[in-house]
């Protein structure tokens, strides 16, 4: 690996003047040519006869060729020296800046890559007092060693390629000039990688050492993946991956190894994606076309890794669902894998009903226990990664024998799901159905269901979708209740934190101030509450929803604010209100999962608000994006103090105290989450009008935080009430 002192302070000029001097040489070449003709061959020609004359010509044109070659070796050599020193260059910019802000940062970064954290705050008293400091600098941290890791991953692969191509003999013939050589370093690594994925037998560490290092440096590369994967094959990729992942029997794997290998899988998934969507936005790759329809077809082949050794490995969906988990892959081809995995499982597997058998012995993961045995939860990451294509697969359907099968039907209603760490490839998942929720996010999201970046404006088929949802669990609550199935409620909490303007709105919007972000969702209330209180069992889904709602009513409330319509009490009231009836419904629905289902407890709920507060500042970016649209003035006011008041306002209130189940009468925890919903309410108001630059007596503040504490009030006995009527308590 190249050391960060050695790239720190290389001095590229030289590689930059090698390179210009090999791009003069063409022409110098060209010359000596014409000159060769003019006064040597055309010289002789007429004037010289007999067989000498004619032995001598065929040698002089031989001259004549090598002239030729050498142009266009010196051509390609200095088109392969200017692609290295480009690479070399935007390593060592991207070293340079990571290093200064390490700097900046107050962090320490070492010869041999090491990164220590030396801000003087952390041994402060400061510190101490704020526990998310020592989270903030630890991702910080973490960032850091990532991105070196990657500059210094992308320089070597480039500095080895280069190397490697500068010493090839096309022709293997020394006595000749070189008229195959390489001119890009992609071309150079996609060779090395495919000839390790194509090489007979059992790599060595150091081998897939090599292989790591290649993939995660070009992963994201589309014309290093296109090659590769032509170069490799669809079956043969498949084959290589089995055998890697499985062993021989007795194989003891150090956890070095195995860290080796699951990033390899990680590596080589996000490769094959990238190769898919290679040709996206041009005319299909025919190359391409016919590397998919292989994977489609080895779909359906078994691969034994080790020949004499039984039970078998995977079979070629197992594999593909294992490494499509990854990376961004091609939107058609995900949605003919989806069409093809399940007309397999209706066609062998009792309808869908039996995946356990279908997939499972003699089928085994080898002794890595890397990848899934189900390979629907694998194919429902691959969604979940990839926002058109889950959006595209679950509001269709496909034929089977004749036969429209429903995609989301089948795989909510429908389909059973194996349960197990072996059949999910994770042991904290023990159910495909936590793999389906992430696909339910990206749908309705349109980003991956684990990027926390910029929130993705609603299109009218995504809204829908998501309208689609919440009737079809707001008419059959059952379908995300109980065990395994309840492992979908933290991801429909997050899609209903996503849509938290429409849920708000479907509970009350008299003067429309709450906006949809994107397109309008247009919930049912009597569908959305049943689907409000099955969902807001879940720790996670509670406080996404819950921190979701309050920010969205902060916003509302600013933009009442900003507005300062003459009926400014009823304006305010009228966005509390809808606030409200979600936090009665919310709070209804995590007692009966406290006292009732038995499926969490307080201490559940508040480690959830400790571990994150990500939906305070999601739902404040997607109401402060819907506010906008209308053009409402409020970006600048809040920009300037919302995301930390609001934000830490917001987590105050869902955090409530751990106390004795025997103790904490029903009565008490009505009382004491009407009291926060009120004073959350109350503050949000103060908040508004003190950003808003209104002049007010406080007289006046406190007349309307007092009312609209009341509405919100009112609405919180409204879902509360309503909760427990439907729920038959």
């Amino acid at each position: 690996m190249v050391s960060i002192p050695y790239l720190d302070k290389a001095d590229l000029g030289p590689l930059a003047d090698a390179a210009a001097s090999w791009k003069a040489l063409p022409a110098k070449y060209d010359a000596l040519q014409r000159e060769f003709e003019q006064r040597v061959i055309n010289h002789l020609k007429g004037h010289w006869e007999g067989d000498a004359a004619d032995s001598a010509f065929v040698t002089m044109g031989k001259a004549r060729t090598e002239y030729e070659n050498a142009a266009t070796e010196a051509e390609r050599i200095a088109k392969l020296l200017l692609d290295a020193h480009g690479e070399f260059t935007a390593s060592q910019k991207q070293l340079h800046a990571l290093l200064d802000e390490a700097r900046n940062d107050h962090y320490k970064v070492y010869d041999d890559g090491r990164v220590e954290d030396v801000d003087p705050r952390q041994d402060s008293p400061t510190a101490s007092a704020s526990p998310g400091l020592a989270e903030e600098r630890k991702k910080k941290l973490d960032s850091l060693v990532s991105r070196l890791t990657r500059v210094l991953e992308v320089a070597t692969a480039a500095d080895e390629a280069a190397s490697s191509a500068l010493e090839r003999d096309a022709n293997g013939d020394s006595q000749s000039f070189n008229t195959s050589v390489y001119t890009t370093l992609d071309s150079v690594e996609a060779d090395q990688a495919a000839a390790l994925m194509n090489k007979k037998g059992r790599l060595s560490d150091a081998e897939i050492t090599k292989l790591n290092l290649l993939l995660s440096a070009n992963k994201n590369d589309p014309e290093f993946s296109r090659d590769f994967a032509v170069k490799t094959g669809g079956e043969n990729m498949l084959s290589k991956y089995n055998e890697l992942m499985s062993p021989p029997a007795g194989t003891t794997l150090s956890k070095a190894q195995l860290a080796q290998l699951k990033e390899l899988k990680a590596n080589l998934g996000t490769t094959i994606g990238t190769a898919t969507t290679s040709d996206d936005g041009g005319q299909p790759d025919k190359d391409i076309t016919k590397f998919q329809n292989d994977l489609l077809k080895a779909g359906q082949r078994d691969f034994n890794a080790n020949p004499t050794e039984s039970p078998y490995g995977l079979s070629g969906y197992q594999l593909t669902s294992s490494l499509m988990s990854e990376g961004k892959w091609d939107k058609d081809f995900l949605q003919g894998y989806g069409d093809a995995l399940i007309t397999a499982e209706k066609n062998g597997a009792n309808a869908g009903q039996n995946p356990d058998a279908y997939w499972g012995y003699p089928r085994t993961l080898g002794t890595t226990n890397i990848g899934a045995l189900d390979p629907m939860a694998g194919f429902m990451d691959a969604l979940g990664h990839n926002p058109d294509a889950s959006t595209e697969f679950l509001t269709s359907d496909a034929t089977i024998d004749g036969e429209k099968v429903d995609h989301l039907d089948y795989l909510l209603k429908d389909r059973h799901w194996p349960e197990g760490p072996g059949y999910t490839g994770d042991p904290g998942n023990p159910s495909g159905y936590n793999n389906l929720g992430h696909a339910l996010e990206s749908a309705t999201s349109g980003r991956s269901f684990d990027d926390d970046g910029a929130p993705v404006k609603h299109t009218a088929e995504r809204a829908a979708f998501m309208n689609h949802v919440v009737d079809t669990i707001g008419g059959d609550p059952s379908l995300a209740s109980g065990s395994p199935r309840d492992a979908l409620r933290d991801s429909l909490g997050n899609m209903t934190a996503e849509y938290m303007a429409d849920v708000q709105a479907a509970m009350g919007n008299e003067q429309g101030t709450i906006k949809s972000f994107g397109a309008e969702a247009d919930l049912d209330p009597g569908r959305l509450q049943p689907f409000l209180a099955t969902v807001g069992r879940d720790p996670d889904a509670y406080v996404a929803i819950t921190e979701a709602s309050q920010a969205n009513t902060a916003i509302w409330m600013q933009q009442v604010a900003e507005k300062n319509p003459s009926d400014f009490a009823t304006a305010m009231e009228n966005v509390a209100h809808p606030g409200g009836v979600v936090a009665g419904i919310l709070s209804d629905a995590r007692d009966q999962a406290i006292f009732e289902e038995h499926s969490a407890s307080d201490k559940d709920f508040n480690d959830a608000v400790a571990l994150g507060d990500k939906w305070a500042g999601r739902g404040l970016g997607m109401a402060v994006g819907a506010a906008t649209s209308t053009a409402a003035p409020i970006v600048g006011t809040i920009a300037g103090w919302a995301v930390e008041d609001i934000q830490a306002m917001v987590v105050d209130q869902v955090q409530q105290d751990t106390v004795d189940e025997a103790k904490h009468e029903a009565s008490e925890r009505y009382a004491e989450g009407r009291e926060g919903v009120r004073s959350s309410s109350a503050e949000s108001v103060r908040q508004a009008i003190a950003h808003s630059g209104l002049q007010m007596s406080a007289d006046d503040i406190n007349v309307y935080a007092e009312s609209a504490a009341r509405a919100s009030e009112d609405g919180y006995s409204a879902g509360t009430t309503w909760n427990s009527s439907t729920s038959g308590r």
